[in-house]
């Protein structure tokens, strides 16, 4: 026993590097190439997405264009609706940026001039289409989607009310669906054009209906708030 011990001490020397100190332990890389193939493979299956539909996608062809195996990507999705709803998901995390410009209102025209804009796109009318399957991953992205949109566009109204813009004790639920659910109305429903839809005019009056709550909450002079005029008879 203790000749075999002295022999692991003696390999263990033997192994250290030349100034005698034991080389330092390997540190693993978190994320690397590991997030890189992920990114690759999600972007090619969204690309075919576009190209082909949901139908017609196979995880082969998102192998070939990714460059790994197949095997990897059953490994993470087990199937390709499971990949075309993350490959979605990622796409509508970075295509719709939430504005900060300094005040609610102009927050709210950028928010809709770049959503009308992603809806017109090639990639906007892909996910629209994609959105109508019932398939239960379809279903789940959908819902991951909105509510992980609405929560970031619920910052808009946070700010808005440390800036005393709108009203803390307001639901911004109520305003965001009410002037998103017009478009996906028109792109949906009734195919009218997303241009036409007046959304300046209905931001405007959204903020009309808020303003007065906002300014009551801040104590502002109640002349900006309509009152009945008192009877002077």
């Amino acid at each position: 026993m203790a000749m075999t011990q002295r022999r692991r001490r003696s390999a263990d020397r033997g192994r250290a590097g030349a100034d005698g100190k034991t080389p330092a332990k390997v540190r693993r890389r978190l994320g690397g190439r590991s997030a890189r193939v992920r990114a690759s493979v999600l972007q090619s299956a969204f690309r075919l997405l576009m190209e082909k539909g949901i139908d017609a996608l196979a995880i082969a062809d998102v192998a070939a264009r990714a460059g790994v195996h197949e095997t990897s990507i059953y490994r993470r999705w087990r199937t390709k609706h499971a990949l075309a709803r993350d490959a979605c998901l990622q796409h509508a995390e970075v295509a719709l940026a939430i504005p900060d410009t300094g005040s609610l209102r102009s927050d709210l025209v950028v928010l809709l001039e770049r959503l009308v804009a992603i809806l017109l796109s090639p990639e906007g009318r892909a996910v629209l289409a994609l959105s109508l399957s019932q398939h239960p991953h379809v279903v789940a992205a959908r819902q991951t989607f909105w509510r992980r949109r609405f929560s970031l566009i619920r910052t808009i109204f946070d700010r808005a009310m440390s800036r005393g813009e709108f009203p803390p004790t307001a639901d911004p639920m109520e305003p965001i669906e009410s002037l998103i659910a017009p478009l996906y109305f028109r792109a949906l429903i009734t195919g009218g054009r997303l241009e036409d839809w007046p959304r300046n005019e209905m931001i405007d009056r959204m903020l009309a209906v808020y303003g007065p709550l906002t300014n009551r909450r801040k104590g502002a002079p109640k002349g900006r708030v309509a009152k009945p005029s008192p009877n002077t008879d």
